[in-house]
């Protein structure tokens, strides 16, 4: 099978991936604002893709956000630590992870973090996600991952094989941490202190 092909086919599997996560979140109780994340156990993940590991340089990007704001990855690490978190608005496990990650948000709020939601729906979800940022009171900044040919410009160099992901980009721009799935808060809130000492 071509390259080209195998990409398309990882991409098909990873949105069936996240409907499926939607429809299990949609059955499930609502979740409480108090969640510090991964009450699951396992997501499922595409084979194949391997995800970028603590130690690596984090691949640059530039991309927009909801407001149509650039986001440049580069910029930003000049001067703070960066935690990006990979989600979609049909992945339960990410909705769940969202309180969580707003706890960060705040608990790190001008100690030299960023938060980037970097989402995998494209703009023609904007609307929903807007939506969904105001009521979940969303306290990070969201942008759009987009697709460059077959593949997604943000995702695919990180490797993210599943939602929520999640890489932590010390000041140097190397990556500290990373995970596919299930994080606790007091394991993120560690990692977070490392890079903004």
């Amino acid at each position: 099978m071509r390259a080209k092909e195998q990409t398309m086919r990882k991409r098909i599997l990873f949105a069936v991936v996240a409907v499926c996560a939607g429809v299990a979140f949609a059955a499930a109780p609502a979740f409480s604002q108090e969640s510090k994340g991964g009450s699951y156990s396992k997501i499922p993940t595409v084979k194949g893709i391997e995800t970028l590991k603590a130690g690596v340089k984090a691949p640059d990007f530039k991309v927009q956000d909801l407001a149509g704001k650039e986001f440049h990855l580069a910029s930003c690490c000049d001067k703070d630590a960066v935690l990006l978190f990979f989600w979609s608005f049909f992945c339960g496990p990410c909705r769940e992870e969202m309180p969580m990650i707003n706890q960060m948000t705040r608990d790190f709020n001008g100690k030299g973090l960023q938060v980037i939601g970097v989402n995998l729906d494209g703009r023609e979800m904007k609307k929903a996600i807007d939506k969904f940022v105001v009521n979940e009171k969303v306290g990070f900044r969201i942008v759009f991952d987009e697709l460059s040919g077959d593949a997604f410009q943000v995702a695919d160099p990180y490797g993210v094989a599943g939602t929520p992901a999640i890489f932590l980009i010390d000041r140097k721009g190397v990556i500290s941490f990373s995970a596919v799935g299930a994080v606790t808060g007091e394991q993120l809130k560690a990692e977070i202190g490392k890079v903004v000492k």
